[in-house]
């Protein structure tokens, strides 16, 4: 008969979720599961939409990072059209996209996994969460509050709306900010400079005291990320797939994704999972830490001697909880960045070229604060939409995610301490940042739930949800 227990509250992610665990006859892990249960359905929806709106229609796909499909549909029109928006307009673009990642990372690192990391994966699940972390620190609260606001208000000044920018459009940009704007721009990217010199040293602090949980979850050895000829770029590139020794195994541009990659339908799960192809199809990841195993160095000064500090403890690194220290030297590239384009003079050049739109294909490829994502659309002879294709972050992650999560369950051993499973499982998604609403469209509450089964049969659950549930 299976036990269900109940613990609140509700978990820390981005969408509805259920892990399933499948045992041996020994009681063991044998396996672990991310199971996705809601739809997204997007790829339907956007069918018949004018190609000219899919920037502003497809960034509702998710209120997390709507700038990331934003500025990957407006690339997807220019690169089937053949243009090239105007240098000032491509800086903009950055600017507003660094303002983006700084935010999302984060509400990452200091909201979602911050209390795991700054409490200890043992505290009880009702004091792992936001609140307590006021309890524990208001000042380290309020600091990271800031840096949060400073990433919204970015992409609010140059996206036109904090959330489902509108700005970009095929061809460049619609409109700008003016000088004062970009120079309190600028002013905020020293800002968040001086709050990360504060913060970044406790969250790595802490994370040391997870070293033992570090070297058990552990991630398939191919890493794949845009890279600009070893250099980070967020926007351009070509996709780079570097094995277990940091040796490049392919490379491919967006329009010849698909003959790189290959979608799946899982079973029990809304979320497809994505493998190299090959004789045999291969497991990757992808993300901050992807994006740190393939490139070589930043633009800017502090997050190179950051990035070449992370280097040093071993490249390419592949555990789930590098994650957390890969954002960490992104963020501190934002706000460096931030300061830099919007020190530059950006207020007279030009802005956008014509563009219409065509019969044809239209694919972008960009790195969304969570790794890779591409936009594939089909448009007939009127402009409109005949097919859509999203492939999402989350979705590069799928076999990633499963690595980490049964790496952990095997760790805790299921039968001994629910909490401990709990928590440890939560916490490897969590290193992930997944985005389970971009993956899925999700709608609606967000428990958690796990299966634990042997020979396909259900001994136990344990689930977290709403207390008026």
């Amino acid at each position: 008969m299976a036990q269900t227990i109940t613990v609140n509250p509700v978990t820390r992610l981005e969408g509805h979720a259920k892990i399933v665990l499948d045992l041996d006859d020994n009681g063991n892990v044998a396996s672990g599961h991310l199971q996705v249960l809601e739809i997204r359905g997007f790829e339907k929806l956007v069918e018949k939409m004018e190609l000219f709106k899919m920037p502003q229609i497809i960034a509702r796909i998710c209120g997390v990072c709507p700038a990331a499909h934003h500025l990957a549909s407006v690339i997807a029109i220019e690169n089937g059209l053949g243009i090239k928006a105007p240098e000032e307009a491509g800086l903009l673009r950055e600017l507003l996209y660094l303002g983006h990642i700084l935010h999302s990372h984060t509400l990452s690192t200091f909201f979602l996994a911050g209390p795991d990391i700054l409490m200890g994966i043992d505290a009880p699940a009702g004091s792992r969460n936001i609140f307590s972390l006021l309890n524990l620190d208001a000042e380290l609260a309020k600091k990271v509050l800031r840096l949060r606001s400073i990433g919204q208000r970015t992409v609010e000044i140059v996206g036109g709306r904090g959330i489902h920018p509108v700005t970009a459009i095929p061809g460049g940009m619609a409109s700008r900010p003016g000088k004062e704007k970009l120079e309190q721009i600028a002013g905020w990217g020293k800002e968040a400079l001086g709050i990360l010199d504060e913060v970044l040293p406790r969250v790595r602090e802490h994370l040391g005291a997870l070293e033992e949980l570090r070297q058990v979850a552990l991630l398939p050895p191919r890493s794949m990320a845009l890279s600009k000829e070893g250099v980070v770029d967020f926007l351009a590139g070509d996709a780079i797939v570097v094995n277990g020794q940091g040796e490049t195994e392919r490379r491919f541009s967006a329009a010849d994704y698909a003959d790189h990659l290959i979608e799946h339908v899982m079973p029990a799960s809304y979320m497809k999972s994505v493998h190299l192809r090959g004789p045999q199809e291969i497991n990757y990841f992808v993300g901050p830490l992807a994006r740190l195993n393939v490139n070589d160095t930043f633009r800017t000064p502090r997050a190179n001697a950051a990035l070449q500090e992370f280097h040093g403890k071993g490249r390419p690194r592949l555990s789930a909880l590098d994650y957390i220290e890969a954002r960490l030297v992104e963020m501190l590239y934002c706000a460096e960045r931030m300061v830099e384009i919007a020190a530059e003079e950006l207020a007279e050049g030009t802005l956008r070229v014509g563009a219409e739109p065509r019969e044809g294909r239209y694919v972008g490829m960009v790195e969304s604060p969570r790794g890779i994502l591409i936009h594939d659309y089909t448009a007939d002879a009127e402009g409109r939409i005949k097919e859509a294709n999203l492939i999402v972050a989350t979705q590069n992650n799928y076999d990633a995610i499963d690595s980490a999560i049964t790496a952990v369950a095997r760790h805790f051993n299921p039968m001994k301490n629910d909490n401990q499973l709990m928590n440890g499982m939560e916490f490897a998604l969590r290193c992930f940042d997944p985005c389970l609403s971009c993956a899925t469209h999700t709608a609606g509450r967000m428990p958690m739930e796990v299966l634990i089964r042997h020979e396909g049969a259900v001994v136990r659950t344990l689930s977290r949800r709403f207390a008026d549930d």
